[in-house]
Order: structure tokens, then sequence, then C-alpha cells
């Protein structure tokens, strides 16, 4: 018989395909919402008669989650399943777990009675004020008297009956299919050993570890989402605690550089003589990104040297050309992100090091390997090919937190901004495609961009917007790298639409210099990653200066041309790296009215 190596976190991915296709050929359907329960049960008894005797109510899952973000406690009759419930997650939203069965009044009464334990923890639970989830793993007594509470008027948000044996076990369960209580059952005599195992019951009862946060968004709710980057520091956090702990935890706290904490469950745990590794789920909330759903792995191990060493693993990609956040050879993982990554574990460190400030010479500092297992394939849907990032995805994020975004909500959202920016009596409507040269224009200015409207990549919607809402003068601050689009008449300057920067360049430089430029200088600036590196080709051969001139000049006719006539455009195209690069005439005018407005 061959056996077959997998890596740790294949195994349950595997073991999922494997009984997911096997159901099929069965031709067992599971339903979608019902898939997280039953493939892990299967998955833990290699038992697929599962599948027929596993029972939900109407959107149970569903109805459970809701009740745990109201608060709901959780009452068990099996120690395992007390133990296995995620205490800090449920108490984030206000709840608790209880086990009765070892108290000694329910002991005490329960022999007075001359009934069972199960039957007098029912009946205390049922005291709570709180909304209740039962998990009931083990007796089916405890069944008996929920349906009779039930009979009475008792609404308990879920009941779980999964007990095993011979006596009454099959009966209980029926009675609670009678019901118009949510529940989950499985029918028959099975269920109890595995049910009472702690991660079979955190399958089913768990409230998802997701950024409870939302934006609304033209009456849209969307969720917040978190970055790769913030997974990657999460991951390592965890990794390093229990390195040098010697402790295994199942949840990780981090706050992210926008203030937001963020408590993460631990994937994975994999454990050698000299290191620790684990995995944090890409969550990216209601925006689309093709990252969604992502382990990020981080392994940490000890290193000689102080300090941290950050390394990218399988399925972090490679930076192989200039012009970009990471030098050419690095792991392209973000600046931020090491940041938060080397926080992270110096966090950490130090907390160790006071407890036991003297460890081995060859334990200074730590070494954090980052990987993505499914990165190279998820590479393919992303610019990093284009890029020069060869061989998996970047670790990004600036703010640790994931925006959602949909067009027509941003759309509406701009539209708004400008409307308030009107009614406010503003005489000029400055605009942005974001945040970029902040500082860099508060510098050489003195002027903020706290006023402006952020246009995101949708220039000519919101230009046509300002001139429908009656601005006849408009300031337009935007980066190289959108205003080369705009200077070759592209309207949304997102790069799913194109990305044509260099191909533009080549064109207006042709037009302005025409023959000057060899073909060896063409193929330069054509493989050119990003604009400050074409920037940096056209400083050395001293055509900058002509070729900014023309693309200012083409941005600002076709800024206007968008508003459909009856505006007047200035604008400044700049560079983090080399500042401003082109400004049209009225700029500083414009800029000087706005200031002296603001002190007004």
């Amino acid at each position: 018989m061959e056996f077959t190596h997998l890596l740790p976190e294949e195994i349950e991915k595997t073991s999922f395909a494997i009984i997911e296709g096997e159901l099929v050929e069965r031709g067992i359907r599971v339903e979608e919402d019902k898939k997280p329960v039953l493939y892990r049960v299967i998955h833990t008894t290699a038992d697929f008669e599962y599948a027929n005797t596993m029972t939900f109510s109407d959107q149970a899952l569903e109805k459970a989650k809701e009740a745990i973000k109201r608060g709901a406690h959780i009452i068990t009759d099996t120690q395992m399943a007390y133990a296995g419930i995620n205490k800090k997650k449920l108490a984030d939203f206000g709840g608790e777990v209880h086990c009765y069965m070892a108290d000694e009044d329910v002991a005490k009464e329960a022999k007075e009675r001359r009934t069972t334990r199960a039957m007098v923890s029912m009946e205390k639970a049922l005291r709570r004020k709180e909304e209740l989830i039962f998990a009931i793993g083990n007796a089916p007594t405890a069944l008996l008297r929920l349906k009779e509470a039930v009979d009475q008027g008792a609404c308990p948000a879920l009941i779980i009956g999964v007990p095993v044996g011979f006596v009454n076990v099959t009966a209980a369960k029926e009675l609670i299919l009678q019901t118009k209580i949510p529940y989950i059952v499985n029918r028959g005599r099975k269920a109890g050993a595995t049910w009472r195992r702690p991660f079979a019951m955190r399958s089913c009862i768990r409230s998802d570890m997701k950024l409870e946060r939302f934006r609304i968004l033209d009456g849209q709710k969307l969720r917040y989402g978190y970055t790769t980057g913030s997974c990657a520091a999460a991951a390592a956090k965890a990794a390093a605690f229990m390195l040098l702990s010697g402790k295994e935890i199942n949840e990780v706290r981090l706050v992210t550089p926008a203030g937001i904490p963020l408590t993460l469950e631990v994937l994975d745990v994999n454990r050698t003589a000299s290191a620790v590794s684990c995995a944090i789920r890409k969550d990216a909330g209601d925006d689309p990104d093709a990252t969604d759903g992502a382990l990020v792995y981080a392994e940490v191990c000890f290193r000689e040297e102080s300090g941290v060493f950050i390394e990218g693993g399988t399925g972090v990609g490679r930076v192989t050309k200039p012009g970009l956040d990471q030098p050419v050879g690095n792991a392209a993982i973000n600046s931020v992100p090491r940041k938060m990554i080397t926080e992270a574990l110096m966090e950490v460190w130090e907390t160790f090091r006071e407890k036991e400030p003297f460890r081995k010479e060859e334990e200074k500092g730590l070494r954090v390997t980052i990987r993505i297992p499914d990165g190279e394939e998820l590479a393919k849907k992303t610019f990093n090919p284009k890029l020069g990032i060869v061989g998996g995805i970047s670790v990004l994020g600036t703010t640790g937190i994931v925006t959602p975004m949909s067009e027509e909500a941003l759309l509406a959202t701009i539209h708004t901004e400008i409307q308030m920016r009107r009614a406010e009596g503003l005489p000029i409507l400055p605009m942005a495609p974001g945040n970029y040269g902040r500082a860099f224009f508060q510098e050489k200015y003195g002027f903020s961009l706290d006023l402006a409207v952020e246009t995101s990549n949708f220039i000519a919607d919101a230009i046509f917007m300002a001139q429908a809402q009656g601005f006849s003068r408009i300031l337009f601050i935007g980066h190289i790298g959108k205003m080369i689009k705009v200077a070759g008449g592209i309207r949304n300057t997102h790069s799913k639409y194109g990305d044509h920067r260099m191909e533009i360049l080549l064109q207006i430089m042709e037009e302005v210099l025409p023959g000057k430029l060899s073909q060896k200088g063409r193929e330069e600036i054509q493989k050119a990653v990003s604009m400050d590196e074409a920037l940096r080709l056209l400083k050395e051969k001293t055509m900058d200066e002509a070729v900014l001139r023309e693309v200012t000049g083409r941005v600002k006719r076709h800024l206007e041309e968008f508003a459909g006539g009856g505006v007047h455009v200035e604008t400044v195209i700049f560079s983090n790296l080399y500042g401003a690069l082109g400004s049209t005439g009225q700029v500083e005018a414009y800029m000087e009215e706005l200031k002296a407005y603001e002190e007004a």
C-alpha cells in the first residue's frame, strides 16, 4: 500500500475533498450551510452513515450563530464539550458556557428525587434568564426534560441532540424532532463519543471569528475584513508565544495599525523540536479579494543573532524588478506588514525575557518564515506576474483592515461628499484619487488635503458629478501612477480595466521627442514595473522635463473633457519619490484661495 506524504495543512483539506467525492459517488447531496458540521463529523469518524442520520432544522446553524452574537449562553451535559468551547470568544458577545452535571446541589437533588443529574441540571439551566443553546452529547434524559420544557413554553435558541446508548436514546431524539425549536440531531443510537470531543462541538456551536465591523454604503451593510499582513503578524505572534511558552493556544489577539483589535482563530498548529508553526485564515469581509479564505502560515524558531528576521516561504512572491516596496531579491512582504510582524514578535519576546532573562547562546532572537500554500496559484489572479513578483502573492496592508467597496456604493459616497462641499460654499473643489502625498503637499505648499474629495479610480465620474453640482473650478491633485492613465484619456484608472501606463508614456515621448529614444531605451521603459522606475530612466536620459510638461497638459485637457464643458481644472502631478512633477498655471492661486476659505 502506497503512503501519501502530505503537509499538515493539507491533511484536513484532502480529507474533506475525499469525503465530498465519496458523498457524490453515493448520490448524497449536502447543502452548503450543513457541510462544516457534517464533513467534520465524518472526518473524525470515517463513518458515512452520518450523512443519512444527521438531521438539521431549517437554518439551524445560522440561527445559532445569531443567538451567540446576541449573547446566548451554552448549556452542555459533558465536561469535554465544556472544555472545548471557546469561552473567551463567547464572552466577547456576552455569553458563557455552563455544565452543571458535577454541581453538588444537582447531585443532591437528583439523589433525593431519585432522578438523573441530567434532568436536574437541565432544570437548573432553564431557570437562567439568558437566551440558551443546549448541546447534549451524553444523556437522553436531558433531551426528555428539554422536550417537556418546550411543551411548557420554553424557547431555546438551539438544541443539539447527539447522546449515545440503548435506553431511550432514539426516542429522546425523535421527541426533539417534533418540536419547532431549531435543532441538530443525529437519529438513532450513534453520535455520543465523537460529539463529546471538543473540536467536534466547536464545529457546530462556535461563532465564526469574523471582524464584526460594518460600514453602510448606499443602504448596503458591508463587513470589513483583515489583510494578509494582519494574518501574517497574528500567525507569527501566536507561533512565537507557543515556542516560548511551550503551551498551545487556539486564538490570538492583534491590534492593527488602524487601531482596530482582532481576535483570530489559530489553525493547524505544528510543533517540532526547534520551531512552531500555525496559520490564520484570511477574511476579506465583503470586499472582492482573490486571497479571501487563504491560509497564511508563520513558522517561528530561535536564531543566534538578536532581533527579528523575516523571510518568505512557499507561496509568498519574490521581487525581481526595481521600483516596488521591497528591493529586488526580497520576499514580497511589504513594509507595514514587516513592521507589524516585528512588533508582534518583540511584544512576545519582551514578555518572556522578563520571566526568563537568561536564554541559551543560540536563542538571542527570532526568525519567522511566512508561507501561503495556495499563494502561487492565487497569484495568477493578480498583477504580481506583470509586476515582476514571482512565485506567489504579496503580503500587503497599510492599516491591517480591508475596507469593503462596491462600485455603486462608492460612487454614491463620492456624490454625497461633493454635495456636502457644495453646501459648505467651497469656491473651488479640491479632488484627489486617495491619500497619497498628504504630507508632501502640507510641507511643500502648506496645503491640506483634508477638504479634497477622494475619487478613488472613478475620476471621470467624479469630475462629471462636480460639474453637475455646479462647481466651475476644480483643483485635481494626483499621483503620476494614475495621472499617466488620465493623460491617455482613461476614465477609470482601476487596474481591472487594463494597465497601459508605459504604453501611454512611450507614445507621449515619441510625439514630444520624436526619434530621441533608442530601441533599447523603449524596451527598458516598457519593462519598468512602476512609474518611479520609468521616471528614473527618463531622468537619466534628461527627457523628463519635456515629457512631464506634456503629460500635465494632457491631464488638464482630459479632466476638463470629462466634465463635459463649463469647468476649469488646474492640476498637480506628483511622485512620492521625486515630489512635484508638473502643475498647471493657476495651481498656487487656487491653493491660496482655498487656504483663505479654510481660515475664514
